[in-house]
């Protein structure tokens, strides 16, 4: 076995030596893969240098693909795959650790430039929020796979996604524009429009302004109610940054972003239990009232970089702002419950329900880093940082006229309040954290971190009227968290990287919606969930750069797993059961001849139980997690020529496949199971030296490509079921201008 190892690293060693793809061939114009510069480890490296599964995407990639949103690209990522979950959007998925749709915190962590943007504790609804921001200007988007504990803290449990937005060049003018219209087959039509302005205020300092309105057009219709494209949404919003540069050794950055999202109705489509065919042979979901929401994001940052000679100091201050809205119809199964069982008691006719919930976060982040200079054989960093938080969930419920089809009345002091719950929580984070990396020989080095998190949450729940019972409760929780890294590099020659890595990651635990005055085995808190990463791989450039391969291996345990469940009759949040997911990622970037782009990427991911959950959730050993496929890949092709002395053309395709995916886990009938898809986007055009045009088709095939299904009643599996879908085979036409 030694044997074959060997003899594999020193082919890619001999290969990555090779000078040309051919020995023979005739000379060719230069063409070599492009490697973008990132930062995964907070310091700018190649990502071929960075010890870890990473995938970058430039932003010109993100612009030349329409991709705009997470789910255009999320597809195009080994390990990383999307849940959708209602209006709220997408929950992100690395290496499938996640337990489904309703989750208590998501596995992926997210951050724009220096500022994360991710929430934490049982209101913070970090499953549902992750920022899907619009990423026209965007210099790259950042996807790192595997626990990121030591240096980004909470929330990265599976891995971290980090927009990299474009700084003002202080050098010169710039503006662009990008305008889109696009066409949903058997739907509606839309558009994107988006600008960028780069202003020089002086030699030393610029503006850069961003703006963009996005109407994505709906596809779904619902017969009942007589409405068509009911699932229309629109996107809106900018960001400004301003950069001071007085010095070689000292900048200061001004970002801040707003964006809103507002929808009539989510991706969702009725379909049938077991072969999730469209229950009416068409794109159709049957709502009494309903469910439109929006979700506004904000984000302001102020980032100072000071070069103090031995080593650079790094100041982010930051103060981030989530703000929600969700109708829910929930007619067919809460609805029906109390229409069937509870009104009878009070002679109260048959009326629907609805649930009206608005929600938010607010948080203010302070991080100081200081990281060594120069070239030495000892790297470091240390950081320290604080975070405050405060998030509520506020639920109304409302009782839906049948024969109408409108709410019955909104006043809390009705003739029957049906109630809700509001909650509230506030958290308070402490960290530090430190990271050494020492160059033992000029090809090999190791690198050791660590970080030391304290947290205080506070959780208050209020519930009223009939369905809140009066319920009235106050827990606090606090906890402190280690996690640590450590990686080992080795460089046989210097265009071929073998690399190991352990790292841990975490999600805070937090204060349980327990009653004071419950018996003492319920649980009053639940304590952080955590995750385990041992990873090898190998990253080479090959045949005098115009390859490049990446190919990792890993397994991640998981335990003490945050979880939704009933236990003594209370539904609460608990611990309980563990996980594991193993699997291989891997990446091919080739440019066989100028002009012409090839790459290839991919992921067997085995995510599965290896302990029971509880009870009332019925997740046994051995059972999948919900929504991982087992194989993902993609494939993608690009090529340009001149078409004359001012003139190119282009051509372009995008392939994605996914495997199918199990079902969330459910106590009251058997799993979904979702069947595998694949999707395929063409795209042609011509391009002068300031502008370009466009023509796309995206999923060609009109797939429909279920990204997470759900119950509509309180039947669960074996009742009706709802499904979000991927958009339907559209087309569009872009022009970008550059000036």
């Amino acid at each position: 076995m030694r044997r074959g190892i060997l003899c594999s690293v020193s082919a890619i060693a001999m290969l990555a030596a090779a000078p040309a793809w051919s020995q023979t061939a005739p000379a060719q114009p230069s063409a070599q893969v492009d490697e973008l510069i990132v930062t995964a480890q907070k310091r700018e490296e190649k990502s071929l240098d960075v010890p870890m599964a990473i995938t970058a995407i430039s932003g010109e990639t993100l612009q030349a693909t329409q991709s705009f949103r997470i789910e255009d690209f999320a597809g195009k990522i080994p390990g990383l795959n999307i849940i959708g979950v209602g209006g709220f959007g997408t929950q992100l998925v690395m290496r499938g650790l996640t337990t489904g749709t309703y989750s208590v915190n998501s596995s992926t962590a997210a951050y724009v430039d220096e500022t994360p943007y991710s929430s934490n504790g049982s209101t913070g609804l970090s499953a549902f929020i992750a920022p899907n921001l619009d990423s026209f200007d965007m210099q790259r988007v950042e996807v790192l796979k595997g626990p990121q504990g030591t240096l980004y803290g909470a929330n990265a449990l599976g891995g971290l996604i980090k927009y990299v937005t474009n700084a003002p060049d202080p050098t010169g003018f710039a503006a662009g524009i990008d305008a889109t219209l696009t066409s949903v087959d058997g739907g509606g039509s839309g558009y994107n429009l988006h600008g960028m302005l780069n202003l020089p205020v002086s030699k030393n300092s610029a503006l850069r302004l961003v703006a963009y309105d996005n109407n994505y057009p709906g596809f779904i219709d619902d017969p009942t109610r007589g409405l068509s494209e009911i699932n229309e949404a629109s996107v809106k919003g900018g960001r400004a940054s301003f950069l001071y540069e007085p010095s070689d050794t000292f900048s200061i950055r001004l970002n801040a972003a707003y964006q809103k999202r507002t929808w009539d109705e989510a991706n969702v489509v009725d379909v049938n239990p077991g072969s999730l065919s469209l229950k009416t042979g068409a794109r159709t979901y049957t709502s009494l009232v309903g469910d439109p929401g929006d979700v506004t994001n904000q984000l302001y940052n102020i980032t100072a970089n000071w070069d103090l000679g031995f080593a650079k100091l790094l100041s982010s201050t930051s103060y981030v702002k989530y703000q929600s809205y969700l109708g829910s119809d929930v007619s067919q199964s809460y609805g029906a419950y109390l229409s069937a069982v509870v009104f009878p008691l009070f002679g109260i006719p048959p009326y629907g329900l609805t649930i009206q919930q608005n929600s938010g976060m607010e948080a203010t982040i302070q991080e100081l880093r200081l990281s060594s200079n120069g070239d030495g054989s000892l790297q470091w960093q240390v950081g320290g940082y604080y975070a405050k938080q405060d998030g509520y969930v506020n639920q109304d419920t409302y009782l839906v006229d049948l024969a109408k089809k409108t709410i019955l009345f909104k006043s809390p002091y009705a003739p029957l309040d049906t109630g809700g719950f509001y909650n509230t929580q506030s958290y308070r984070e402490y960290a530090v954290y430190a990271n050494l990396d020492y160059q033992i020989a000029p090809t090999f080095d190791v690198s050791l971190g660590g970080r030391y998190s304290d947290n205080s949450q506070e959780f208050h729940e209020n519930g009223f009227g009939l369905l809140g019972g009066g319920i009235v409760l106050n827990h606090p929780s606090s906890e402190g968290v280690f996690t640590y890294s450590a990686d080992a590099r080795w460089r046989p020659t210097p265009d071929l990287m073998i690399y190991g890595r352990i790292a841990t990651g975490f999600v805070p635990g937090g204060g349980n919606n327990v009653p004071i005055l419950a018996p003492s085995t319920l649980p009053r808190s639940y304590t952080s969930s955590t995750t385990t990463n041992l990873e090898g791989g190998i990253k080479a450039r090959l045949l005098d750069g115009r390859m490049t391969l990446e190919v990792s291996a890993f397994s991640i345990a998981w335990q003490d797993i945050q979880i939704a469940a009933s236990f003594g009759g209370v539904s609460t949040t608990l611990n309980g059961g563990a996980a594991r997911s193993s699997g291989v990622e891997w990446n091919i970037g080739a440019t066989p001849l100028a002009g012409l782009s090839l790459n290839l990427n991919g992921a067997y991911t085995d995510a599965r139980l290896t302990e029971n959950l509880p009870a009332s959730v019925n997740g046994l050993d051995g059972d999948r997690l919900p929504g991982s496929p087992r194989w993902s890949t993609s494939f993608s092709a690009n090529y340009e020529r001149p078409l004359t002395s001012a003139l190119s053309g282009f051509v372009g395709l995008d392939w994605r496949y996914a495997g199918d995916r199990e079902g969330e886990f459910t106590a009251t009938g058997p799993r979904q199971r979702m069947s595998s898809y694949d999707m395929l986007d063409l795209r042609v055009g011509v391009a002068a030296e300031r502008w370009k045009l466009t023509a796309f088709v995206k999923n060609v095939g009109d797939e429909l490509a279920i990204s997470s299904v759900s119950s509509s009643t309180l039947a669960g599996e074996f009742g009706p079921q709802m499904a979000n879908i991927y958009q339907p085979r559209t087309y569009g036409l872009t022009v970008t201008a550059d000036f």
